[in-house]
């Protein structure tokens, strides 16, 4: 028997979240990373009188947030569909309940527990099964296929660009190495062939590893922008967006695209006057990013990483 949807996929900051998108006239919120429904099911308890678009680009996820979320009846509808093409996934519910635009975004990144825990998805080194890696199963190319063919120094600046590890060429090495031989097959495997290098911290760097893979496997940085970008469109005046990142490379995202919608003026520093006419477009819902608090964090470990920024839309 399979988790419950209430276990799919414990939310983190729910308080924060409600705290960071709801207003007091919320009409139409968009759950751009449904998961399990969490925060989906806290959202519309919290704000009766509003409707939820909820979006995940993993069939699985797609499933459990349909089971969570069917008692609220016609107040939600849950919709596959990538960071990428937000807009197409969220736009026609819109429309069909005539709503100018959504009164909240709300983006929590990253991999769920439910996807870590699975060992078929392929996503931990602490569950073996094989190289896939895919958000969505039903398209891309499985990370175990993109080992077979890539070149060992392509494959050493995937390490070092989306997994920030030092010790990214001699770990693409021996990955290479054991590709060659014929055992990498699996994430049991990979873990091996990264073990092997003898690194100081080896959780640390699998973690790294896996992480770096994970996000070239399903393109999660551009789409973050992508998503970024739709959100800000689909958000009516007044309404806020929302993000929770878990690494520097999510957050610094997030916190550049905020910093540069809350902007004024763009003249040079040095000009005497303002003539570029720019204007902020967002103000930001507090200068740093918010943290889950030390109880949280006690109770679910896998918060400990979570970063929160949120922006209101002028």
């Amino acid at each position: 028997m399979g988790p419950s949807p209430e276990t799919y996929h414990i939310p983190v900051m729910v308080s924060e979240v409600l705290e960071g998108l709801l207003t007091p006239h919320c009409g139409v919120l968009v759950d751009a990373t449904a998961g399990g429904g969490g925060h989906s099911a806290a959202l519309l308890e919290a704000a009766p009188q509003a409707r939820l678009v909820a979006v995940d680009r993993d069939e699985a996820a797609v499933a459990a947030a349909q089971d969570r979320l069917s008692r609220f009846g016609e107040r939600v509808r849950v919709v596959q569909g990538a960071f990428s093409r937000l807009a197409e996934a969220a736009q026609p519910q819109l429309d069909r309940w005539g709503a100018e635009g959504a009164d909240g975004v709300l983006f929590d990144l990253g991999v769920s527990s439910r996807q870590i825990d699975e060992g078929a998805r392929g996503f931990s080194f602490r569950q073996d099964g094989l190289l896939d890696m895919r958000m969505d199963r039903s398209s891309g190319v499985p990370a175990g296929q993109l080992l077979e063919r890539v070149e060992e120094a392509d494959l050493a600046g995937i390490i070092r660009e989306y997994g920030e590890e030092r010790g990214h060429r001699r770990i693409a090495r021996a990955i290479c190495r054991a590709r060659d031989e014929g055992n990498l097959v699996t994430t049991d495997q990979l873990r091996k062939a990264v073990v092997s290098t003898r690194p100081q911290r080896p959780e640390k760097t699998l973690a790294r590893v896996f992480q770096a893979l994970r996000i070239y496997v399903n393109g999660e940085l551009d789409e973050l922008r992508s998503g970024l970008d739709a959100a800000v469109d689909l958000l009516r005046p007044g309404g806020r967006l929302t993000v929770i990142s878990y690494h520097s490379l999510e957050d610094r995202i997030v916190k550049t695209c905020l910093a540069e919608l809350a902007r004024g003026c763009i003249c040079p520093p040095r000009a005497p006057i303002c003539t570029c006419g720019h204007t902020p477009s967002f103000r930001l819902l507090g200068r740093k990013a918010r943290r889950p608090t030390a109880v949280e964090v006690e109770g679910n470990p896998r918060a400990r990483s979570a970063r929160l920024r949120a922006a209101e839309k002028l």
